[in-house]
């Protein structure tokens, strides 16, 4: 069926049946709707728009003496066309800060700030939170240092644009007098470029003697900076407080998506594309995926979110994953600007 506009009263009246739903847990009936919501519209009106709202796909009746309830499709358009001003209260934000700064000192690399992130979501939402990272973005590496081990070994010390700092030994013959300079020349040209778009020519022509190192250590860079990624899940202990997780295929569901990292890697991708705020309801059992990515100097470095039932308070969850999103990046930003 072809999507038409809603009219004003048909927006109240679905805003209605998903706020109550997702409050109540039970099918909203229209004498409800038209007692709390519509109090100058007859019952009878009122289950009028109901039947349009449900030919448009946007709500169910799960049995005929039921009331209605929001399908997939309804709760996207309550996400998309009724939560614009949502924001969490100045408290909930203070308490977020608050957690953040007395943790901040603790954090010394993206792996701890993964498990922050994941930690802190699923504190607040009482959900299964995930974070992911890094993402890369063409430009990983930002300095590096070479040391001699012996005469036919290097050790390569790298930092990534996220702080990250790692290592490699790279096997070749090289003259320990040109490494300081090596290093040097290269760090010099990634505060400017990606790897990638480094000219090895340019480099090969300064010291054309070390050629072999050059090349091991370009190598290396490029193998290392994309080869990278971490996950980190919380909030398992809250599985069971869930009711929707009484039923055995959603929950056999949401272990499946547990126990399998690519499930969750395929939403965090979308929503790394999309750039902005990624939702997906009812494509993977009777589970939603809620995900925000985070940034580090306006390039995506990673993503998280939650994953829970369908019925889910996204008035409270999406201003909250936009927040902790927000001071994470502020976090990586300033961190590593």
């Amino acid at each position: 069926m072809i999507n038409v506009m809603l009219t004003e009263r048909e927006k109240i009246v679905l805003k209605a049946i998903v706020e109550e739903y997702i409050n109540t847990g039970e099918p909203i009936s229209s004498k409800v709707v038209a007692s709390k919501y519509c109090p100058y519209v007859s019952s009878a009106t009122i289950r009028n728009d109901m039947g349009i709202l449900e030919e448009m796909g946007y709500i169910t009746q799960p049995h005929p003496s039921a009331g209605r309830i929001p399908s997939p499709k309804g709760y996207k358009y309550y996400i998309e066309n009724m939560l614009v001003d949502c924001t969490l209260s100045p408290q909930q934000k203070m308490r977020i800060r608050k957690i953040l700064s007395n943790l901040e000192s603790d954090i010394r690399d993206l792996r701890e700030i993964i498990r922050t992130t994941s930690w802190l979501i699923a504190q607040f939402s009482k959900l299964l939170a995930f974070s992911y990272g890094p993402i890369s973005s063409g430009k990983f590496v930002k300095k590096l240092w070479l040391t001699p081990i012996d005469e036919d070994s290097v050790l390569l010390i790298y930092m990534t644009e996220t702080g990250d700092v790692d290592h490699k030994v790279i096997h070749t013959k090289y003259n320990p007098l040109n490494l300081e300079r090596l290093s040097n020349i290269i760090s010099n040209k990634l505060e400017k470029e990606s790897i990638e778009k480094i000219d090895l020519k340019e480099i090969l022509a300064l010291l054309p003697e070390e050629e072999s190192l050059v090349r091991e250590v370009f190598a290396s860079l490029k193998e290392e900076g994309y080869s990278y990624a971490e996950s980190h899940i919380e909030g398992t202990d809250y599985i069971d407080r869930i009711p929707e997780f009484n039923d055995p295929e959603t929950l056999k569901n949401l272990i499946n998506i547990i126990n399998r990292e690519e499930l969750v890697i395929e939403q965090i991708n979308a929503a790394i594309n999309s750039g902005s705020l990624w939702t997906s309801i009812g494509e993977k059992g009777n589970l939603t995926f809620v995900i925000v990515p985070y940034f580090a100097k306006d390039l995506p470095v990673g993503a998280a979110g939650v994953v829970g039932p369908i019925r889910m308070n996204y008035r409270y969850v999406i201003p909250l994953l936009s927040y902790i999103k927000n001071c994470i990046s502020d976090m990586l930003t300033i961190r590593w600007r």
